[in-house]
């Protein structure tokens, strides 16, 4: 069965394709038979028989009109193109443009066929000549803005916002053509792109998602995205968790359908059992440590990495995923799917290792719903996930940890750095593209041996992942985790580290990052850390609190402390610590 994005990749085709076909039969040079039975075959999904037909079409027309012999040659490249044999079918379309300069629908498959190779500043020439011949095409601004979007990722400074505006314009141009969920879905990524989205950019990638929504009730997209945003910024959990299994109940199983599984069914089990947690004092300048507040977990982030979500190319453009991309309530930890516009197209080689269009969606068969939990009349004691850990109450509960405690996978908690001592960042390294498809396999690997509790086999697969792509953020990222849950405090910051260095304004990284650093005692670096982790994100409650505390903890910052405490409890007035540091105020005026 065919794919929601194979379905709409080739819808976009067959427009190519009627108008090719009406202007051959139009014109019945010999050959003519065979390009229509060849268009058949294309529509019914058999490309290999398809490709024999138009060679031979191609043969009988060689005498034919340039501009006919074009219009088999662009026939035969998306047979080739949605065969997965992308280099043949660049090679067809290639000698398509050189027989017939002046048709726009070479060009358009050309930009598509880039895109869905990476190759987005190809993709950009193509398309930009297609809208020049072509404005009022939606497909062509609609794709031409999803490839500016795409590179912009892979562009830093004023280039990157240039092309975001740009892709901005494009996507508001094909808005006004033609209203679709598409379009609306990209839109609403790019208001949450911004380097700190406050309450009016989320209101309004909201609504664009929710727009979408009514425009395509089953557009898989903007139904993870508004999950997404649901569960993160509009503290929602109850909605996240209806979209997630409307978007899980779409048949074929849309992109990264697991790991949404996955999410469903931690968000179902923290709506199902309430962990009470426990007060921690903080301590003050007399004797007595008092209490600071427990900050919300780390949560799936809403982003356009360039490895994740981003919108599929038309004509064979392939399916891609931020966004998907940015949550508080999330339980655990595990990256999760960055916010999709359409699914981004991919190359068959590195950097981008993604499905060519002809593959099948990554899950074997549909779900229907998230796992259920199965919850006893007395559960046993919930093993405390890696987000509670990444708490800064734990700092200043006046318990010190015995030497002989020790973490989940066996290791010993080891000793802070000396007091005054600073963390040695290593120098900037430009990152290689690997394997990607590697990568990911073994990044699911590790994330499996994670939730089992074997740690050791999750670090090794993820510092595997890593090796076989270092561009790859989630791999990063995954192993900062799972070295801070095994106390691999090095290992934990080397990752990180890395992870920022792909995705500078991943505000889940960077409190990781600051955390580790401070849980290691290197507080000026933290501190540092945070400081720009609130300048990128201002509403992150977590680097409140924990800036907060680190503040607390040095003598005369008193002041400083409190003004985080305050708008930490301003951004949440309802913690589960609120009480406590609303104490902690009183008694430090």
């Amino acid at each position: 069965m065919m794919t929601i994005k194979k379905q709409r990749r080739f819808h976009c085709s067959l427009v190519v394709i009627a108008a090719v076909g009406t202007l051959v039969t139009a014109c019945g040079p010999p050959g003519a038979r065979e390009l229509q039975q060849g268009e058949q075959d294309i529509q019914a999904g058999r490309f290999t028989n398809a490709i024999v037909v138009l060679k031979d079409a191609i043969s009988i027309l060689g005498n034919a009109p340039h501009s006919a012999q074009a219009k088999a040659w662009n026939l035969l490249g998306i047979a080739f193109q949605d065969s997965g044999q992308l280099d043949a079918a660049s090679d067809a379309y290639k000698q398509a443009l050189k027989l017939d300069r002046n048709n726009a629908a070479i060009d358009y498959n050309l930009g598509c066929l880039r895109s869905q190779q990476g190759n987005f500043p190809g993709a950009m020439d193509y398309l930009t000549t297609y809208v020049t011949l072509r404005p009022k095409d939606v497909q062509g601004c609609l794709r031409l803005g999803m490839a500016r979007f795409h590179y912009a990722f892979q562009r830093t400074g004023q280039e990157k916002i240039k092309l975001l505006e740009a892709a901005r314009r494009d996507l508001e141009s094909a808005e006004k053509l033609s209203s679709t969920a598409e379009a609306l879905n990209a839109l609403g990524i790019l208001d949450l792109q911004r380097r700190s989205p406050g309450a009016d950019s989320i209101r309004a990638a909201a609504a664009k998602f929710t727009q979408a929504l009514r425009r395509d009730p089953h557009y898989a997209p903007a139904l993870l995205n508004m999950a997404i945003v649901s569960q993160q910024y509009l503290n929602n959990p109850s909605q996240a968790l209806k979209l997630y299994r409307l978007y899980l109940a779409i048949t074929p199983p849309p992109p990264r359908a697991d790991e949404v599984a996955r999410l469903a069914h931690d968000l179902d089990l923290s709506l199902r059992i309430t962990i009470t947690p426990q007060a921690a004092p903080v301590p003050t300048p007399a004797p007595a440590p008092t209490s600071a507040p427990r900050p919300a977990p780390p949560s799936p982030k809403v982003t356009a990495a360039p490895s994740n979500p981003v919108p599929a190319m038309p004509r064979p453009a392939p399916a891609a995923s931020p966004p998907a991309q940015v949550v508080k309530p999330a339980p655990a930890p595990t990256p999760a799917p960055a916010a999709a516009l359409a699914p981004p197209p991919r190359k068959p080689a590195p950097p981008a290792a993604v499905q060519p269009p002809a593959e099948t969606s990554p899950t074997d068969s549909a779900i229907t719903s998230p796992p259920e939990p199965v919850v006893t009349e007395t559960p046993p004691p919930p093993k405390k996930p890696i987000a509670q850990r990444l708490n800064p109450l734990h700092w200043f509960s006046g318990k010190s940890k015995t030497s002989g405690e020790t973490s989940a996978a066996g290791e010993a908690e080891p000793p802070p750095v000396p007091p005054g001592a600073r963390f040695e960042y290593s120098p900037p390294v430009t990152p290689i593209p690997g394997d990607r498809a590697q990568a990911r396999r073994l990044e699911a690997e590790a994330a499996r041996a994670r939730r089992a509790g074997d740690l050791t086999q999750s670090i090794r697969a993820y510092e595997d992942a890593t090796a076989a792509d270092s561009t790859y953020y989630n791999a990063s990222f995954g192993l900062g985790l799972a070295a801070i849950e095994a106390r691999d405090y090095a290992t934990a910051l080397e990752a990180l580290q890395r992870a920022l260095a792909l995705q500078e304004d991943s505000s889940e990284a960077r409190y990781a990052f600051a955390w580790t650093l401070a849980r290691r005692g290197y507080t000026e670096d933290a501190m540092h850390e945070l400081v720009k982790l609130l300048a990128q994100h201002p509403d992150d409650v977590r680097g409140h609190l924990l800036l907060g505390n680190l503040h607390a903890g040095k003598s005369g910052q008193q002041k400083l402390a409190r003004e985080q405490y305050t708008r930490a409890l301003e951004l949440d007035p309802t913690n589960s610590q609120a009480s406590n540091v609303r104490a902690w105020l009183q008694r430090n005026p």
